[in-house]
């Protein structure tokens, strides 16, 4: 028997550089492609660096990519999950920067627009208009933690309840906002290489993108006949109260964060398989993240890889795009590998090429400006 509160995975949906739908985006990350290309509007810019990961063919309004990048992702995610259009869905959406293009737009001065129309919330409301069956909405602005945070309100509200299936997810379209921020804190990357974990790393790449899951209890997924991908078993959180930007020296917050997630669910360490990485490329970032996987995991040593050299940093999106990663890990029993990943610095276990092997359970790793670190565990339905 199943436990009542336990929460399938029932559909996927991506929109990324790599690809915009779950097969080719799957065959993508197990080679060695990338979707960080140079573009040509930032050579004729002011931005030292001109590097980036963007989506590709689909048609939208430039103004409104966040919304449309978020209806390609989430058809996909309701037709494998055959969603019901009779059914209570809570839309649950994570971002960052929001609609940030409408925003430089008035900043420019060429546009008059309502700002709240083009933040998260706005996207939300608008999705709400095109998905009647979307009962309740939040919207979730924990920078790169957002769809993290976006899974754990929907499991909580489906575990009450609340409704019955949650649609949720992270959405950033590419920010010139955020790239000047990052380039001034000095966090991108000059060689236009993004390399986690390596010891000649040297920044991060900025991303665009959407993902999102279908979300149902167990128990009403089997009713349905629904096909399991996986189940989401809990999301851990924490918060440093260090610093702004920084993460803490000593990583006692992300360690807490593990610890957390494992005492919670009964698990010892060398019970999971791999650890999906927040791996951003940026020299403190990943050695704050790298010294909490040695310690929690000092005497078992899970793979550890980070998908962002193919994809960029997608902000608000990526640990939405990195949890469909973990149920695709486990769907077909594939760790996909670092690219560029050449030079060991730390003592973890980082694949250079994907591998095959058992995948049980998982753990998604997404930290973000605010010392805030979110850990999800998947995994696989027996």
């Amino acid at each position: 028997m199943y436990n009542t509160n336990e929460i399938a995975v029932t559909g996927l949906g991506v929109v990324c550089s790599l690809a915009n739908n779950i097969t080719d985006f799957w065959n993508a990350l197990l080679n060695d492609s990338s979707g960080i290309k140079n573009w040509e509007d930032l050579k004729h810019s002011d931005f030292k660096y001109i590097h980036a990961s963007r989506v590709e063919n689909i048609e939208c309004d430039p103004l409104q990519r966040g919304f449309h990048f978020s209806v390609a992702a989430i058809e996909q995610a309701i037709k494998q999950a055959n969603c019901s259009k009779t059914e209570k869905w809570g839309l649950f959406l994570g971002t960052t920067m929001g609609e940030s293009a409408a925003f430089e737009a008035i900043a420019e001065n060429k546009q008059t627009l309502i700002p709240e129309a083009y933040t998260g919330f706005g996207i939300c409301k608008r999705l709400m208009k095109k998905y009647p069956a979307i009962d309740k909405f939040q919207c979730f602005a924990t920078a790169c933690a957002a769809g993290n945070y976006a899974l754990k309100a929907g499991m909580d509200a489906l575990q009450k309840g609340e409704i019955s299936m949650a649609i949720v997810g992270g959405v950033d379209p590419f920010s010139k906002i955020a790239m000047t921020g990052f380039s001034r804190s000095r966090a991108m990357s000059p060689s236009g290489i993004c390399k986690p974990f390596d010891a000649n790393r040297d920044g991060m790449i900025l991303g665009e993108g959407a993902g999102f899951l279908v979300l149902e209890k167990v128990e009403n997924a089997t009713k349905r006949n629904a096909n399991f991908l996986a189940v989401l078993d809990d999301c851990a959180l924490s918060c440093d109260a260090y610093h702004p930007t920084a993460p803490k020296p000593d990583s006692s917050g992300i360690i807490n964060c593990f610890q957390q997630l494992l005492k919670t669910n009964n698990l010892k360490p060398s019970q999971i398989d791999w650890i999906s990485a927040h791996g951003t490329g940026t020299k403190l970032s990943d050695q704050s993240e790298a010294q909490a996987i040695a310690k929690v995991f000092d005497t078992h040593s899970p793979y550890v890889s980070s998908i962002k050299p193919k994809i960029g940093h997608t902000l608000g999106a990526s640990t939405a795009i990195e949890a469909i990663v973990s149920v695709l890990s486990i769907q077909h029993q594939t760790i996909p590998h670092t690219l560029n990943y050449t030079n060991a610095e730390f003592d973890i276990r980082i694949p250079k090429k994907p591998v095959l092997t058992k995948v049980d359970k998982v753990l998604n790793c997404g930290y973000a400006f605010g010392g805030l670190n979110s850990i999800t565990l998947f995994s696989s339905w027996n």
